[in-house]
């Protein structure tokens, strides 16, 4: 008697039913592979759970960081564009004429027209600088105030005692103090600068901080003071801070209204228990102004999406399992010896051999697997050869790049057009904008760009060259094409070709055309025309030859060539360069290519 499986049904499964012994012992095994299994995959849940956890743990730490660091940074810049915009001012010629004003014997009217000379220049200074809510021109001896809000405003208490250089805190309010210093005398009246920060700005500069659900950022000073209201979470967060630091915090040095900005600290991390749970707490560290960055998330939250997914896979981890206990009994005879037919071959596969072919194709459903696996392998090893390729060429082209950066044809020639029209700052400024342009370009490391990247590389080549010879270039293409994917370095390789073998070999040739357009199959075609020689068809022939070459002669040009054969690898046979006549007479070399491939 043969052995066999007998099927019966149940309910909610089919139910195996094993007649021979043989069969009960390799199910056996199979159960215990599987328990083996499971206990496994149970095991690496867990290892997966702990380590998810630690790990969006760190980087949602590490993104609060980020972003605290952001924050941090505009505000030092803030402080850093104040202070400079105060020595600004105390240097500018309207503070330094009514100053003397002051000094000398003077009738009301060239006083009243100084002052309204300089209310005006502190009232366009205010407006040209975000961020700069007021400015207050203080003289000490005489009591005379110049602002650029209503005098009202002023309070005595601001301007007693300022001190040069020293930033203050008064009713919630940040402002800078600095004096002007004359050398002429030592007992004149010399006035301070002050300067208040805006508070929308600081306020914009601390919601930028915040990140998360249920978190928020606090701008402190002054003991653990919060320069804006807070929430109910804030003030008990601040409470606790308070007595767990002793109530000193990296802001802690700043005591009564007028406090002197402490020097920057680094980031800190920690983490705060209050009733409404735990929270990580990030810090900027007290700044040179007196305030601090206090950025809050509540890790319930931040946990949250662990939760969700440990649970989402847990469930299907467990139907996944059920269901796999049942196809491994209803389908063992059919499948494991197939699976170790094509585990064997894929382990060659994994150890390098894309030469493993499974010669005998059962007449089941693995027969087709088997021939896609066949045909797979074969692709695999096609594929890996063209990568290999187009890697060499990719290497060739940024080599090429590279080179024309330390070119000293190139880049000596445009320093030498800068040094001889050093006395036309326009010019100067052109070349230098378009050599940054050139430059950032090709020293990307990027496989993939886009038309519009493509075509300002080539424009900025070409005014570069343009500024330094005779030469005259238009660039076409619309708009609706600049977001369009392209390999990079295309068209400056054929456009360098055109102006060293046209433009510079024959007298008078100095047009370069570029032009970009949508045929009606939705492809894109790349043209690039000069008035040059142009070639006969005898020499279009033999180019042509050359540039199909699967490896190029050392004596050959490498740039058509590398353009060709990465057009072709990368897209296929149909993308090459073709040649032909341009609108002058000379040579149009062009290009074809499906932008979805």
């Amino acid at each position: 008697m043969q052995p066999y499986i007998h099927f019966a049904t149940a309910p909610y499964a089919n139910i195996v039913i094993i007649k021979l012994g043989w069969h009960m012992k390799k199910i056996r095994s199979i159960f215990n592979i599987f328990a083996v299994f499971l206990v496994m995959i149970i095991a690496g849940f867990a290892i997966l759970y702990i380590y998810s956890t630690s790990s969006l743990k760190e980087s949602l730490m590490q993104a609060a960081k980020i972003q605290m660091e952001y924050s941090k940074m505009l505000l030092g810049q803030k402080i850093k564009e104040i202070e400079i915009e105060a020595d600004g001012i105390l240097n500018s010629d309207d503070l330094k004429t009514l100053h003397l004003t002051l000094l000398e014997e003077y009738d009301a009217y060239r006083f009243v027209t100084d002052v309204n000379q300089m209310k005006e220049y502190l009232r366009g200074r205010q407006k040209s600088n975000v961020g700069m809510a007021q400015f207050i021109l203080y003289w000490p001896r005489s009591q005379r105030i110049i602002t650029t809000t209503a005098l009202s405003a002023v309070k005595d208490v601001i301007l007693e005692p300022v001190e040069d250089n020293q930033w203050f805190i008064y009713e919630n309010e940040v402002y800078f103090a600095r004096q002007y210093v004359t050398d002429w005398d030592d007992n004149d009246d010399e006035p301070y600068l002050i300067i208040r920060m805006e508070r929308d700005y600081l306020y914009k500069l601390k919601n930028m901080a915040s990140g998360m659900d249920g978190g928020g950022t606090m701008l402190l000073y002054s003991q653990d003071k919060s320069l804006f209201s807070g929430s109910e979470t804030e003030k008990e967060l601040l409470r606790s801070m308070s007595e767990e630091g002793g109530g000193n915090s990296a802001s802690g040095n700043l005591t009564g209204e007028h406090s002197k900005g402490g020097s920057t600290s680094g980031e800190s991390a920690s983490y705060l228990s209050i009733s409404k749970g735990r929270y990580q707490i990030v810090s900027s560290g007290a700044l040179k102004n007196g305030l601090e960055l206090i950025s809050y998330y509540p890790l319930k939250e931040m946990m949250r999406p662990v939760s969700n997914i440990n649970r989402i896979t847990g469930s299907l981890l467990v139907v996944l399992l059920l269901i796999g206990l049942i196809f491994m009994l209803l389908y063992y005879n059919n499948i494991l010896l197939q699976l170790r037919i094509l585990t064997g071959k894929l382990k060659q596969v994994e150890g390098g051999n894309f030469t493993a072919q499974i010669m005998v194709l059962p007449s089941n459903e693995f027969g087709y697997v088997f021939r896609q696996f066949n045909r797979m392998v074969t692709r695999i090893s096609q594929l890996i050869e063209s990568t290999l390729k187009e890697q060499q060429l990719r290497n060739q082209a940024e080599l090429r790049q590279l080179q024309l950066q330390i070119h000293p044809h190139f880049l000596y020639n445009s320093l030498s057009y800068i040094v001889t029209v050093a006395d036309q700052p326009e010019a100067v400024t052109e070349m230098a904008v378009h050599l940054s342009n050139y430059y950032r370009y090709c020293t990307k490391n990027k496989s993939i760009t886009t038309i519009g990247e493509e075509i300002s590389y080539a424009k900025a080549y070409l005014a570069i060259t343009a500024m330094r010879k005779d030469l005259e270039y238009s660039l076409e293409a619309s708009k609706d094409l600049y977001d369009k994917n392209i390999i990079p370095l295309i068209l400056q390789p054929i456009i360098e070709n055109a102006i060293e073998h046209a433009i510079e070999e024959r007298e008078n040739a100095r047009h370069i055309y570029v032009k970009v357009y949508e045929l009606g199959s939705g492809a894109l075609r790349f043209e690039v025309s000069d008035d040059g020689d142009g070639m006969t068809e005898e020499e279009t022939s033999a180019l042509m030859m050359r540039l199909s070459k699967k490896k190029r002669e050392e004596d050959e040009s490498v740039g058509l060539w590398n353009v060709n054969q990465r057009l072709v690898n990368y897209y296929d046979e149909s993308a090459g360069l073709r040649f032909g006549k341009s609108i002058w007479g000379g040579l149009m070399v062009s290009f074809t290519i499906n932008v979805e491939l």
